[in-house]
């Protein structure tokens, strides 16, 4: 057997031992989101949220809640060309690494709609789904602070347009590339007043 398959062995084994379940405190709520802006070297820009999110904790580690998230591109005359939204629950469960590192499995269920080639003769909007599940690693701030870190996803975007061809499109993702890893940050703001 391999050496480094040993030693991933060890480490998910590690891992596993010392999980335990997040404390965060139930009843309060979580606001979380990422912004990102990219400069496509003078052919453009795009801008986006992804996602912005509130959520409720149930109890001291799960979850549920709404989010949002959006990309808009322009070209180089600042013009806008392709937009895209999406909103929809969200679920989430959190498991605890040591004092300052934790776990957590998200799933997300959205609508879809946007436009694209817009300015063009052959712009067209669009509608459909997206379901998606992800890990995170965060990384415990202290009072009520994280940075979060998603770094792979699995999911099912299936979309329709409103064009004469009513262009269907349907994407797979399965793994790491660019577009599954993003950073964000939250805030748990306690809803029971200090007596």
């Amino acid at each position: 057997m391999n050496s480094w398959k040993i030693n991933l062995g060890l480490i998910l084994l590690l891992v596993c031992t010392s999980l335990t379940t997040v404390h965060a405190q139930k009843g309060s709520l979580m606001l979380y989101g990422s912004l990102t802006y990219k400069d496509n070297n003078n052919t453009g820009s795009s801008f986006g949220a992804n996602p912005i999110g509130v959520g409720y904790f149930f109890n001291d580690h799960v979850v549920a809640g709404m989010n949002f998230a959006f990309d808009q591109e322009k070209n180089a005359g600042g013009n806008l060309t392709d937009s895209k939204h999406e909103i929809g629950p969200f679920y989430s469960d959190s498991w605890n690494i040591g004092d300052h590192f934790a776990i957590i499995a998200q799933a997300d269920a959205h609508y879809v709609w946007g436009n694209t080639l817009m300015n063009t003769p052959g712009s067209y909007s669009y509608n459909g789904y997206l379901g998606r599940i992800y890990p995170i690693v965060a990384v415990l701030l202290g009072h009520g602070w994280a940075l979060k870190a998603k770094f792979c996803e699995l999911s099912y975007e299936n979309t329709t347009g409103n064009d004469a061809n009513k262009t269907s499109n349907r994407t797979f993702v399965a793994g790491i590339n660019g577009s599954t890893f993003g950073l964000g940050v939250s805030k748990n703001i306690s809803l029971k007043k200090s007596k």
